[in-house]
């Protein structure tokens, strides 16, 4: 006896190939049978005439587990996300030095969402890991170790190259940190103290990573004036350390449209040397990052409140007003490529009647220059606030997201459609990535067909982050799939009204159960961690190897 019986399936296996239609039995957790099924009978049986049978989706671009303690989001099963990969850009929970606590938590305290208390109950990034086991997750959720986190471990938010000593606690801690799980390493070179990492340190964590078989994940330096420089210095700590290269949310922004032709020949032509490149992009032209990351690095050097004390000086607040119009090597000067009426504010948590309004907009109502608006909004939000910044080129994007070697991330954030969540105007991101890929950019602009939009959400992430049991459909892996109408899928969320959930999801299934029904969550939190191990991988702490 099947716990359930798809029958009459479209199914779109994940391996990017055609379509074929077959009944899938599901038994316990996995995969049972694939094929005419006419002698079985199940607990529950679905009649899929008409619609779409897929893997659940892979997110290999995630920031869930800022507060995956503390609460469980909703925002990715609603699109029929399964598996997330979190940690990126550099940031993430562990591991954990108590010297240097407060400055992580200032650090990641502009996306945690006002009245969401993380309790820091951990240390390594193992002892993380099994505080989302006990507990559960909405979701699978693997971890990529944060360099950012890595160095505030050591260096604190020092802009010094490291000592000797301090190199080797480094690469101690991310070789601990691969031990107990960590599918790579993350690095975000905008973000402090990332921003403040050379090229050669970045090489030495980076072989570690590379013993284990993990993969570099890097925001770049720059996704503007400086992005060819910096995409070659990826490139390069890929070729010097041995390890695989996975490019975060590639894009090219104003006004150097049309650079995408160079970087996809670029990361074509290192393949074609040897050296493992990827990378994955958002279906949308507006990013969204921390309100900080306006300001210029050398403001930053220190943590937070040493950032807050330079806002506060008179002299040096009016530097930082002026570095604000120019173009400063080694600083991506989000100001400058988008214009003052192209950042707008997403979240506060002190003054919500700046949220959904740009910078320009604000500083008219308030008769004060757009420099002084931001400067004072950073102040009163204590720098935990987020920003919207429209600044792609939808050519490129198109480009990008339409290339071959590009998988479909998120890069959102936990969000819910009820308090405590529902705050600000979050990126639509959150809401509507995977849905708005296969009906946006797939049904209706036919950047891509259909099989290979799923590819691109499931078996290629699967397949670039060593995930065995996932990501296809085939007999014996896991039960993650996604029921949807090809006609109907839609994004739903907008810049404007984010909370809405996709359309055209009929089903989500994790783990053999179905978890989202007539778009409406079930309630059952059937998620663990999925953990690396060198030559080998395993999902929570169970002995089934992915």
């Amino acid at each position: 006896m099947y716990n359930l019986i798809l029958r009459n399936a479209k199914i779109f296996d994940g391996t990017g190939g055609p379509w074929y239609r077959a009944d899938v039995a599901l038994k316990g957790e996995l995969i049972s049978r694939i094929g005419k099924i006419n002698d079985a009978t199940a607990l529950k049986e679905v009649d899929l005439a008409g619609r779409t049978l897929c893997p659940g989706l892979i997110d290999p671009h995630s920031h869930a587990d800022i507060i995956a303690t503390s609460m469980n989001p909703e925002n990715e099963i609603y699109q029929g996300v399964t598996t997330q990969i979190t940690g990126n850009c550099g940031k993430s929970n562990a591991p954990v030095n108590p010297e240097t606590l407060d400055l992580l938590k200032r650090y990641l305290g502009a996306y945690t969402p006002k009245g969401i208390e993380v309790n820091w109950e951990w240390s390594t990034l193992g002892d993380w890991l099994d505080v989302i086991d006990r507990q559960g997750y909405i979701t699978d959720i693997g971890v990529l170790i944060g360099q950012g986190t890595i160095r505030m471990a050591v260096m604190g938010m020092s802009d010094m190259s490291p000592t000797p000593a301090q190199m080797k606690e480094m690469k101690r801690l991310v070789a601990a940190s691969m031990e107990q799980g960590a599918l790579g390493m993350s690095s975000g070179l905008i973000y402090p103290p990332g921003s403040f990492t050379g090229k050669e340190e970045l090489i030495e964590l980076c072989r570690v990573v590379a013993d284990f078989g993990g993969t570099y994940a890097t925001h770049m330096r720059s996704e503007g004036v400086q992005q060819i420089e910096a995409l070659d210095e990826a490139i390069d700590i890929g070729r010097v350390s041995g390890c695989r290269v996975h490019i975060s949310h590639h894009k090219v922004t104003h006004p150097y449209d049309g650079m995408s032709l160079e970087t996809l020949r670029k990361i074509e032509a290192a393949r074609e040397m040897g050296i493992d490149v990827s990378f994955d992009v958002y279906p949308y032209t507006a990013g969204f990052t921390q309100i900080s990351t306006l300001v210029p690095k050398w403001a930053t050097v220190g943590g937070v409140d040493a950032m807050l004390e330079r806002l506060n000086d008179p002299e040096l607040r009016s530097r930082i007003k002026e570095d604000l119009s120019l173009e400063i090597p080694g600083w991506e000067n989000f100001v400058k490529s988008a214009g003052w009426g192209g950042v707008f504010i997403s979240s506060t948590k002190v003054d919500r009647s700046v949220e959904g309004k740009s910078l320009e907009q604000i500083a008219s109502e308030r008769n004060e220059t757009p420099a002084d608006t931001l400067i004072d909004i950073i102040l009163r939000e204590k720098a935990e606030a987020s920003v919207v910044v429209w600044s792609q080129s939808e050519e490129d994007h198109d480009r990008i997201i339409s290339h071959p070697l590009s998988m479909i991330g998120s890069d959102g954030f936990p969000c819910n459609y009820s308090e405590p969540t529902l705050q600000g105007r979050p990126h639509p991101r959150c809401f509507g990535t995977f849905p708005r890929v296969l009906g946006l950019y797939s049904r209706e602009k036919r950047l891509m067909d259909l099989g290979t939009a799923v590819w691109k959400m499931t078996g290629y992430p699967a397949q670039r982050f060593g995930f065995h049991d996932r990501g296809l459909i085939k007999e014996g892996l896991l039960a993650d799939l996604v029921v949807f109408d090809p006609g109907k899928i839609a994004d739903g969320a907008s810049f404007e009204d984010p909370f809405r959930k996709p359309e055209g999801i009929d089903l989500v299934i994790k783990n053999g159960e179905v978890v989202v029904e007539n778009n409406q969550f079930t309630g059952k939190i059937l998620g663990r961690t999925v953990r690396s191990r060198k030559n080998q991988a395993t999902h929570g702490n169970s002995s089934r190897d992915r």
